[in-house]
């Protein structure tokens, strides 16, 4: 009975004072919000005092907050106490410290302080001076992406810049030609520009076009040395005005005296002697002027086609480079003595050659190329004749004509072939093509030695309908002397593809 009586008492008591409590509210103050505290990894850096850190560093810290959590931290570069702050959730990061303009060390401070939850902010934050020493930044000419030993109005650079501060301290290039008193400035994520000449006023003028999309800018070269040497120098800045060695560019710029270009890609110990025989041809009808160029080095090996001519740019600077190069001309006369030579790269290099009107005259010899062949898709006929099976190769045999397709043209030349010719393939048309000139193909036995009529194509000259590009594939000098040949010049290049120097 006691022990009930007391645990009432107890109930009671508690009740009452719960009622009382909830009546007149809890009694007490708050505390006042305590600031965070902010704590840098490194507290000091001690070097002896010829050494200096790059102007690139990583700086970590971290910050506590006794009655909260922080949400973020604010820093400060450099002794300046008015300087704004910025903040950042970071608790690291890479900086590159800034060092004047001219100066080559500098001591830095670097200031943070942690941010809680109620917007305080570390009353007493950690800093620490960074002694640092800037150095020079670095620049090269990229692999491949400067100019052949000699060009003519077009031309292209490509570099690289770095610096051993970080790429942030990296503030522009700058590029001279043939003087290095006259800099002048490009961004610095600008990598690659490409100069036109403008050859027929003297002075020569430029433009010149930043980037592979060949944007336009107000950087102008005045002192370009047309038919003679040049040099071109490019050089990096960083931000406190170290500038890197330049790198130079030695070549020979040509002047362009012609509408007309004549690409010598007729390889072997006759090369100039096959060249100068076409160009006298072009001289008999008119045509005394020419650009030229010899792209005849290189081999093809083992049915592979040939490197593209050291003559050109490099093959990876098709476009922009060599497209805006033979975009320079009206009318190209490719001189060749196999389909696997430099043929084989016209249709990524001469877009821009086609997209402005220009035409091309083709004499290379035609031979057995599988019909899956790239170059199909550039020339005017869609694959050559196969060989009947148990024939060893086609024949054109002695004092055979030529024959023109008279419903195209007019007053044709005579051509009349000087020995057998045994290395030579029919032309498969395609729907369109317009065909020029046959040849009776006759088909030589592997075994017997044989020579048995060919009912198949007979072609061997065509233009695609739009007379922009006409292939003509027998070598001149399997021809008579007595063979009209500026007769054939004329037809094809003068009457048909409108060639004018």
């Amino acid at each position: 009975m006691r022990t009930r009586t007391i645990s009432l008492v107890l109930a009671i008591a508690v009740s009452a004072l719960f009622y009382s409590a909830c009546d007149t509210g809890i009694q007490g103050s708050l505390n006042d919000n305590q600031p965070p505290k902010t704590f840098l990894t490194v507290n000091e850096i001690n070097l002896p005092d010829d050494v200096r850190l790059v102007s690139q560093v990583n700086i970590s810290w971290w910050g506590d907050d006794p009655d909260g959590y922080i949400v973020g931290y604010e820093f400060r570069i450099g002794d300046d106490t008015d300087a704004p702050w910025t903040f950042t959730t970071r608790t690291d990061s890479t900086f590159v410290l800034p060092i004047e303009e001219g100066d080559m060390d500098a001591d830095v401070r670097f200031t943070v302080r942690a941010v809680d939850n109620d917007g305080d902010v570390d009353p007493d934050p950690p800093s620490l001076v960074f002694p640092i020493r800037n150095s020079p930044p670095e620049i090269s000419f990229r692999l491949n992406e400067t100019p052949p030993d000699s060009t003519y109005r077009v031309f292209s650079f490509g570099w690289n810049a770095s610096d051993p501060d970080g790429e942030a301290n990296l503030n522009r290039i700058e590029v001279a030609m043939n003087d290095t008193t006259e800099w002048q400035s490009l961004p610095i994520d600008v990598t690659f520009l490409t100069v036109r000449i403008d050859d027929t006023v003297d002075p020569a003028t430029t433009e010149v076009f930043l980037g592979r999309a060949l944007n336009t800018s107000d950087i102008n070269f005045d002192n370009i040395n047309v038919d003679g040497d040049n040099e071109f120098f490019i050089r990096a800045v960083d931000n406190a005005a170290a500038v890197s060695e330049p790198a130079i560019h030695e070549w020979h710029i040509k002047k362009q005296t012609s509408r007309i270009l004549f690409l010598n890609d007729y390889s072997g110990s006759s090369s100039n002697v096959r060249a100068q025989q076409h160009i006298d041809l072009l001289a008999e009808v008119g045509i005394n002027t020419i650009d030229y160029m010899d792209i005849s080095d290189g081999v093809a090996q083992g049915g592979n086609r040939v490197q593209l001519s050291q003559a050109f740019p490099h093959r990876s600077l098709a476009a922009p480079t060599i497209n805006a190069m033979l975009a320079e001309w009206d009318h190209i006369y490719w001189l060749s003595d196999d389909l696997n030579r430099n043929i084989g790269y016209a249709i990524e290099m001469t877009l821009d050659f086609f997209d402005e009107g220009g035409t091309m005259f083709i004499n290379m010899p035609t031979r057995n190329l599988a019909s899956d062949n790239p170059i199909f898709q550039f020339l005017p006929f869609q694959r050559m004749e196969t060989l009947p099976s148990g024939e060893q190769s086609f024949i054109i045999q002695r004092d055979t004509v030529v024959e023109p397709n008279e419903d195209v043209i007019s007053n044709p030349p005579f051509l009349q072939f000087s020995g057998n010719d045994i290395s030579s393939y029919p032309l498969i048309p395609f729907g369109e093509t317009v065909e020029l000139f046959e040849a009776n193909f006759r088909t030589r036995a592997a075994v017997t030695g044989a020579v048995s009529d060919f009912d198949g194509s007979k072609l061997i000259s065509a233009t695609n309908p739009e007379e922009t590009i006409l292939f003509f594939g027998i070598r001149f000098q399997n021809f008579t002397a007595d063979s009209e040949l500026a007769r054939l010049i004329e037809i094809t290049c003068i009457e048909t593809l409108g060639f004018q120097q």
